[in-house]
C-alpha cells in the first residue's frame, strides 16, 4: 500500500547563535528549489509544506516517492568557507520507509567538481524525527556546495522529510541537555528514574559529565558519567542512580542540569537546563480512549479502518470513543482533514489512526493502543453536563466539566468533536473502494465477499467526523492557565446543527487537551439517541453527583412549580437497569437518591423526565 501526503521547511537553531553561523536556509512558504538552489534529477519529486514530521517548525522540504530506480539531488547554492574552523553541516529529518532499497545521504563539493558522500544510511525502518551532524573536511574553499540525496529503488521510500539545515562552526566545548524522560502525572506513592539524553554539539568530544537534579528547589542530587568519547552530533543516553520519591500527591517542579562538562566549563549554559512540572495524583480519575482515524472512500484499504472502528465500538462500548476523518470524499471536513497530519504523530497516509494523539496505529493496532491508553494516569476527569437540544431551533447546548485532582501549570484546553452514524449518499464518491474483494488479502469483517468497489447504495458510514471546535487542538482560553487540584472547571459550548445532519445519529464527544503534550488526556460523549429534548424557555436546575460514585448518586433538581418528575437508568445500549416510579414533587429543591447495589462498575444515563421535559446524564460507577 502507497501512503498519501505531502508537507516541507527549513529553520535555524536558536541555540547556535553563540557560534559562527556560515549557511542558513529557510524552505518555509518558498519555493522548490529555492533561490540559488537546483536539483538534480526528478525535480518534481520535491516540495515544500508546512508541516513538522522532521521536528522543525513553520515547514519542511520534502522528496516523494517514485516508481524508478534512480538518483536525485537537492543542491545547494555556493558557499564560501575559506574562514570556516571545523565547519558542520546540522539538519533534521525523518525518513517514512516502504521497504528496503534506497540509500539516503549528504556530499559535498568544490568548484562543480565530483560529489564525496560524507554521511549515508540504507534504512531498513522508518526513522523518526531527529537531528543528524555531519563533520566536514578539507572543504575550507570559497565554492563549496552540499547536497541531500537519495538514490535507489525509489518506490520504497514513501517520503522523506527534511528541516533545519545549517553549517555553522561549533563551539569548543558545548553539550546540550536534549530531553528528560519524566511522565507529566504519576500515582502517590512513585518512585521513577530520571532519564534523558544529552548531545554534543561542540567540535572536543565529551568524556565525561554530571546530571543533576532538584524537586521544589531542593537539594542537588548529582549522577556522574565518564569513559565517553562522543563526537559531535553524538547523543547519550542516561539514567540518574538516584530515583526521585514522591510520597504524596501534589505537584512538583524538577529541575534537570547538566554541568562538569569534561570536567571544565560548558561554553553554552543556555541548552544545559530543562525543568518540568509533575503531577503526582491521589487516584486515577476515570477515563476514556479518543481515536481519530484518517480515512476516505476513494482508499481501498481503509475498509480495514471500518472493520477495526466497529469493532472497537462493539467491544469497549464503556470507555472508547473514535472518530473518523474523511479526506477528499462528500463526508471530508476540511479544518480537520488539513490538521490530520499534525494531529497523527509521523502520519503517513491512509488508513492510519491514533489513540489519544499518542503514537501512530494502523486501524489493526487500535485496540493494542486503546489497551496502552486506558490505564494513563489523567489529572482529571470529564463529564458533559446540562445537554439541552431545541428541535425547533436545532441549538444543542451542554457544560464540560472536569475535577481536578492535582495542580495544573500549563495550557490545557477543552475542545469538541461532533460525529455522524450511518452518513451515506447516492451520488459519485460515496462508493467505497475495496482491496479486500475477492479474499486475497484475506478476511476482513466479511468486506472479502463485496466487490472492489462497494455501490454507494450498500454502504453506510459510521462515525464520521461532522465539525471540530473550536480548532482541532481545542479552544483557546477555555481552562485557566493555572488550575488549583480540587478545583471544578466547566466550559459552556452551544452550536447550531446544521439541517441536513441527523440528530438521532449524532455523537457530542467533548476533549481535555495538554497543549504541552499534544495528547488527548479525557475525553467523553454523548449519543443524541439518549439525550432529550428540552424547552429553552424552562429554567430547570439540575445536577448528578457525585459522578463517578461508588454507592449512592443524587439526581438533583429544582422546580417553579409541583410537576410529575420519572427518573430511568440505562446501559450503554440504552436498557433501562434501573427505574423509579413516576410521582408528584413540590416547587423547589428535590433529590432522588440512586443505588449502585444493582448496578456493575461501567457507564451509564440518568435520565430525568420533568413533566415533557428530558434531561440526560451520564454517569460512572466505579468501586
Amino acid at each position: 500500500m502507497k501512503k498519501i501526503y505531502i508537507l516541507f521547511a527549513l529553520l535555524c537553531f536558536a541555540y547556535l547563535s553563540k557560534a559562527q553561523v556560515y549557511f542558513t536556509e529557510n524552505f518555509g512558504g518558498g519555493t522548490m528549489p529555492p533561490t540559488g538552489w537546483s536539483i538534480d534529477n526528478l525535480a518534481a519529486q520535491w516540495g515544500i509544506g508546512t508541516a513538522n514530521n522532521a521536528g522543525g517548525t513553520g515547514g519542511e522540504a520534502k522528496f516523494t516517492w517514485i516508481q524508478q530506480t534512480a538518483m536525485s539531488r537537492l543542491i545547494s547554492p555556493m558557499i564560501d568557507l575559506t574562514t570556516a574552523s571545523n565547519p558542520t553541516l546540522t539538519f533534521k529529518h525523518m525518513y517514512d520507509r516502504y521497504a528496503n532499497g534506497p540509500v539516503i545521504g549528504v556530499g559535498v563539493r568544490i568548484a562543480n567538481g565530483p560529489w564525496t558522500v560524507v554521511w549515508s544510511v540504507s534504512p531498513s525502518a522508518s526513522i523518526p524525527a531527529e537531528t543528524r551532524y555531519v563533520s566536514l573536511t578539507n572543504v575550507n574553499q570559497d565554492s563549496v556546495q552540499f547536497c541531500l540525496y537519495i538514490n535507489g529503488n525509489l518506490y520504497n521510500v514513501n517520503y522523506w522529510y527534511i528541516d533545519d539545515i545549517q553549517i555553522f562552526t561549533p563551539l569548543a566545548l558545548d553539550a546540550k541537555l536534549m530531553s528528560v524522560d519524566l511522565p507529566y502525572y504519576l500515582l502517590a506513592p512513585a518512585t521513577p528514574s530520571l532519564q534523558g539524553k544529552i548531545m554534543n554539539v561542540g567540535y572536543t568530544p565529551v568524556t565525561s559529565f554530571d546530571v543533576a537534579y532538584t524537586v521544589n528547589g531542593g537539594a542537588s542530587s548529582v549522577y556522574s558519567v565518564t569513559g565517553l568519547n562522543l563526537a559531535v552530533g553524538a547523543t547519550y543516553s542516561f539514567t540518574h542512580n538516584i530515583p526521585l520519591n514522591f510520597t504524596t500527591s501534589g505537584s512538583y517542579i524538577i529541575e534537570t542540569k547538566i554541568l562538569n562538562v569534561n570536567g571544565g566549563t560548558d561554553l553554552d549554559t543556555t541548552n544545559n537546563v530543562m525543568t518540568q512540572t509533575v503531577g503526582v495524583v491521589p487516584y486515577v480519575p476515570p477515563r476514556k480512549v479518543f481515536t481519530e482515524e484518517a480515512t476516505g472512500t476513494w482508499c481501498q484499504w481503509c475498509v480495514r479502518g471500518i472493520c477495526f472502528m466497529d469493532y472497537m465500538a462493539t467491544t469497549y462500548p464503556d470507555t472508547w470513543i473514535g472518530v473518523a476523518v474523511h479526506n477528499n470524499d462528500p463526508m471530508v471536513y476540511a479544518p480537520y482533514d488539513d490538521a490530520i497530519g499534525s494531529i497523527i504523530p509521523g502520519f503517513t497516509g491512509y488508513p492510519s489512526g491514533t489513540c489519544d494523539r499518542v503514537g501512530n496505529q494502523d486501524p489493526s493496532e487500535f485496540e493494542a493502543g486503546y489497551l496502552d491508553r486506558i490505564g494513563a494516569i489523567v489529572p482529571a476527569n470529564l463529564s458533559i453536563q446540562n445537554f439541552a437540544w431545541n428541535a425547533t431551533s436545532r441549538v444543542v447546548s451542554f457544560d464540560l466539566q472536569s475535577d481536578f485532582v492535582v495542580d495544573i501549570a500549563h495550557e490545557l484546553r477543552y475542545g469538541v468533536v461532533i460525529s455522524e452514524d450511518s452518513v451515506y449518499g447516492t451520488v459519485a464518491g460515496w462508493e467505497q473502494h475495496n482491496a479486500y474483494a475477492g479474499g486475497g488479502q484475506g478476511p476482513m469483517c466479511g468486506f472479502e465477499t463485496k466487490p472492489a468497489i462497494i455501490p454507494a447504495a450498500s454502504m453506510h458510514y459510521d462515525h464520521v467526523a461532522r465539525q471540530i471546535y473550536d480548532t482541532p487542538f481545542g479552544y483557546p482560553g477555555s481552562l485557566p492557565a493555572t488550575i488549583p487540584g480540587g478545583s471544578t472547571q466547566t466550559y459552556s459550548f452551544t452550536t447550531t446543527i446544521p439541517a441536513g445532519w441527523n440528530y438521532n445519529k449524532l455523537h457530542f464527544i467533548g476533549l481535555l487537551i495538554d497543549m504541552a503534550t499534544k495528547e488527548i488526556l479525557n475525553s467523553e460523549d454523548v449519543i443524541s439517541s439518549y439525550a432529550g429534548i428540552v424547552e429553552t424557555n424552562i429554567d430547570d436546575k439540575v445536577g448528578v453527583y457525585p459522578n463517578p460514585f461508588n454507592n449512592v448518586t443524587n439526581v438533583a433538581f429544582t422546580l417553579k412549580k409541583a410537576e410529575v418528575v420519572k427518573v430511568d437508568v440505562c446501559n450503554m445500549l440504552g436498557d433501562v437497569v434501573y427505574s423509579q416510579n413516576a410521582r408528584t414533587y413540590g416547587s423547589g429543591a428535590n433529590k432522588i437518591q440512586i443505588s449502585s447495589d444493582n448496578l456493575t462498575n461501567g457507564v451509564y444515563f440518568v435520565k430525568l423526565t420533568i413533566g415533557n421535559r428530558n434531561y440526560t446524564q451520564k454517569v460512572s460507577v466505579v468501586r
